[in-house]
């Protein structure tokens, strides 16, 4: 038993030594000479933390695994996606405005934090300032809370039965102030698993629907078609699954598509995911 002790303390002793704390002025992220020529790269590593000091413009989609923090009165501006995955940690002391941002961890906001398209929730947020979404604001799956904060969105607000918003908190929808969000019928879930994505919808309202159209994208905004499938049932607990084996360790958006029997379509809020290098393969649409 002594020995396996003294395995696991030399394995985390690694693991904590490997751990690097980076201090970024201004400039690009994809410039190594602002990260002092030890760039950490479009991953925030676990174990590392990034300290941005300076005004960085994000010229490439990020993934948060470890802990990325925006000082006061520094800046991170840019047209591109930041995701942060269930080990990351978001905090925002600063000015934050990014094309989409999709948070599957916590996010603290405690300045000014904008998506200039979407925000997708399935974490927590603690909002003790303004938080705005040019476009939509889902509350998947996740807590969306905060101190005497304020969430503005231009214009849909969805939350599922599982979400919830603080009672500390006020949320706009446009010009209207919004006091309960209504639940979205449908919830589209997206899972890691071995070297494939499953994806998982459930219908908790019995919402009567014939066909589900999946579709796929790198970037959140040109999609491909993947697959039609049929509703396997009406039931809360699984309407629909599919199974992607074709992957890679890139942020991936999957978009689905609920059809009625009269034609009527309803988009669901995206899923996104990224999948271990371990597990990577080339992407084919």
């Amino acid at each position: 038993m002594k020995k396996v002790y003294t395995i696991i303390a030399a394995v985390l002793s690694l693991s904590s030594a490997n751990a690097e704390t980076f201090k970024v002025g201004s400039g690009k992220w994809t410039d190594a000479a602002v990260w002092g020529g030890h760039y950490a790269g479009a991953t925030v590593k676990a174990e590392d933390v990034v300290i941005i000091t300076g005004q960085i413009t994000l010229n490439t989609a990020i993934v948060v695994e470890g802990t990325l923090q925006i000082e006061k009165g520094a800046g991170m501006v840019g047209m591109k996606d930041m995701m942060v995955t269930k080990s990351g940690k978001f905090v925002n002391n600063g000015n934050t405005v990014l094309k989409r941002i999709i948070n599957e961890g916590t996010i603290n906001n405690n300045q000014i934090m904008e998506a200039i398209l979407d925000i997708d929730n399935r974490g927590d947020i603690n909002n003790n300032n303004n938080m705005v979404a040019g476009n939509s604001f889902s509350n998947i799956s996740g807590d969306a809370a905060g101190k005497g904060g304020a969430y503005y969105i231009n214009n849909n607000v969805s939350s599922s039965p599982t979400a919830k918003f603080g009672k500390d908190v006020k949320v706009f929808a446009g010009n209207m102030m919004e006091t309960v969000s209504a639940p979205s019928p449908l919830n589209l879930d997206a899972i890691v698993i071995s070297n494939c994505v499953i994806l998982n919808v459930t219908n908790p309202s019995k919402v009567d629907v014939t066909n589900f159209s999946i579709e796929k994208s790198s970037d959140g905004q040109n999609f491909s078609f993947v697959k039609m499938i049929s509703n396997s049932g009406r039931n809360a607990e699984s309407a629909m699954t599919y199974t992607d084996t074709k992957i890679n360790s890139n942020l991936t958006y999957y978009r689905v598509k609920a059809i009625s029997a009269n034609g009527t379509e309803t988009t669901l809020p995206l899923a996104t995911v990224k999948a271990p290098v371990t597990y990577s393969y080339a992407m084919a649409f």
